[in-house]
């Protein structure tokens, strides 16, 4: 198994240091360069997103463990059920 070089890892952290300040520096242009109404729109597009996508998620995943929660009640109700009576 070969061991990363500390020399590596630093080049590695580098790049994306480099491709990081390069994504920055291009998305500062992108702003730079839209309108008013345009950065607006943007703006309320995104902070919509950052709301609804993870409040869609929780109550997804919340709905789903009621959604188990009744059908193992209900499956115990009917294996109950079928064990009292003399078959």
């Amino acid at each position: 198994m070969k061991h990363l070089a500390s020399a590596t890892v630093s080049e590695l952290f580098n790049d994306i240091f480099k491709a990081t300040m390069q994504a920055g520096r291009r998305l500062a242009h992108a702003i730079g360069a839209m309108a008013w109404p345009q950065l607006l729109a943007t703006c309320v597009l995104l902070a919509i997103l950052i709301t609804i996508v993870p409040l869609a998620l929780t109550l997804f995943i919340a709905f789903m463990l009621v959604k188990l929660v009744v059908a193992a009640l209900v499956l115990q109700t009917r294996r109950a059920r079928g064990q009292a009576r003399p078959g």
